[in-house]
Order: structure tokens, then C-alpha cells, then sequence
């Protein structure tokens, strides 16, 4: 039991710290971001959302607003979140070989000056048999009003 723990454990350490060293990544250099969001949704295969949003000056933006626009910083947002599924299908794969299932939703707060970080999960339906959509209504469930705008 404790081998799985440690191993669950070690699966959600690698997922959340790839995800959010793409993040850091992805916005250095930009002036004002205070902090990292991460919302993705797993439910069921071949349906799986992540989707990833900064605090910039108070506003919490997706990536390509949070860097200024244009379109480098929308190709690399794209780029971002392939690789943001990736990492989700890895993880996922690596709970299967476990037999340990992987969580349904997941939501990661990094504040970036004080490296604070706070990770939930659940393992609970959320979407599925529901008029609700991860990319539409995650994050607004998760920050309220204060989730980004599309």
C-alpha cells in the first residue's frame, strides 16, 4: 500500500512540476505576472482539457493575452498546452500501470515570487452526463468571477 502511495505520489509530483516549469517558462520576461493557474479535466479519455491562465496585474488572462498578444505568443500558447496533455496522457498512463486511478480534475495555484503552491484534486465526475464543459466552465468553477474570459 505504501509503494503505491509513494508511487502516486511521485506521478503527481513529476505532472505538476512539468506543468508548471512550462508555465515559468512560458511567461519570463513578461512584466506583472504574480502567479500561475492550471485547470484540467480527465474524466474520459479522448475528452481530457488543461488549460492554463496567468495572474498578471491583479487579471487573471490566458497566455497569449497575459504576454501582450499577437501571434508568437499564440503559437507558443498552442505549443503549451500540447505539451500541458501530453504530460496529462503520461501521467495518466503511468496510474493505469499502477492500478491506481488517475484523478478527474485537478486545479494547481503557483505564486511565482514566493513559489507557493497549492495543488487540489479530485476523483469525482464533474462533466460527464452534464450540460457543463471543462474548457467553458472549469475555470470559472474553480475562481468565479475572477476566471478568464474567453
Amino acid at each position: 500500500m505504501t509503494t503505491t502511495a509513494s508511487a502516486e505520489q511521485a506521478i503527481l509530483h513529476d505532472l505538476i512540476s512539468k506543468w508548471i516549469s512550462l508555465g515559468v517558462e512560458y511567461i519570463s520576461g513578461t512584466e506583472g505576472v504574480e502567479a500561475i493557474y492550471i485547470y484540467a479535466a480527465n474524466e474520459v479519455p479522448g475528452a481530457t482539457y488543461v488549460g492554463i491562465a496567468f495572474e498578471k496585474d491583479g487579471e487573471i488572462d490566458y497566455p497569449a493575452r497575459a504576454r501582450g498578444g499577437g501571434a508568437q505568443a499564440t503559437n507558443l500558447s498552442g505549443q503549451m498546452i500540447e505539451l500541458l496533455l501530453e504530460d496529462l496522457g503520461e501521467a495518466r498512463r503511468k496510474f493505469e500501470n499502477i492500478g491506481v486511478p488517475s484523478p478527474t480534475e485537478y486545479r494547481v495555484f503557483y505564486e511565482i515570487a514566493t513559489r507557493r503552491l497549492e495543488v487540489r484534486l479530485s476523483r469525482e465526475t464533474i462533466y460527464r452526463g452534464s450540460n457543463k464543459a471543462p474548457s467553458v466552465d472549469g475555470f470559472t468553477m474553480w475562481l468565479g468571477d475572477r476566471a478568464p474570459k474567453l
